[in-house]
């Protein structure tokens, strides 16, 4: 199976970087999928569960949260402001990010705005999701 390269990073460090065969990733207008000799593209990334799997069919979960993409000549980068892999997701501690974002939604708590509450809570539900799959 044909393979291209893939590294994700944040501003603080490489999530991960290998060979895969396909890549599924949140954009703006829906996850757009990349395999092996994709046509050049640059696109943004919205919050969401990334999925890579590379020629094993091994998969691998990761939670990222705005950036962009890049991919060309079988390669491809994601740049994400904020990224976690699934493995190093606490569900509990993300059961409880979720908590409190819904508390700051219904108005039971002023530390967040609206904003910060709404995004909270989709990052949030996003790590629980992707920690589920492992």
């Amino acid at each position: 199976m044909a393979t291209f390269s893939l590294s994700v990073v944040t501003p603080e460090k490489t999530l991960f970087e290998g060979e895969f065969s396909s890549v599924v990733v949140p954009g703006h207008s829906g996850y757009l999928g990349v395999m092996a000799n994709h046509a050049p593209q640059i696109s943004a990334v919205s919050t969401g569960v990334m999925e890579a799997t590379d020629a094993n069919g091994q998969r691998r979960h990761v939670v990222v949260s705005g950036g962009f993409m890049e991919v060309s000549e079988n390669r491809m980068i994601v740049l994400a402001e904020e990224g976690v892999l699934a493995s190093d997701i606490d569900i509990k501690e993300a059961e409880a990010q979720l908590e409190m974002a819904r508390r700051a939604l219904r108005g039971e708590s002023s530390d967040m705005t609206a904003e910060q509450a709404t995004k909270a809570l989709s990052v949030a539900m996003n790590r629980i999701q992707a920690a589920k799959k492992g």
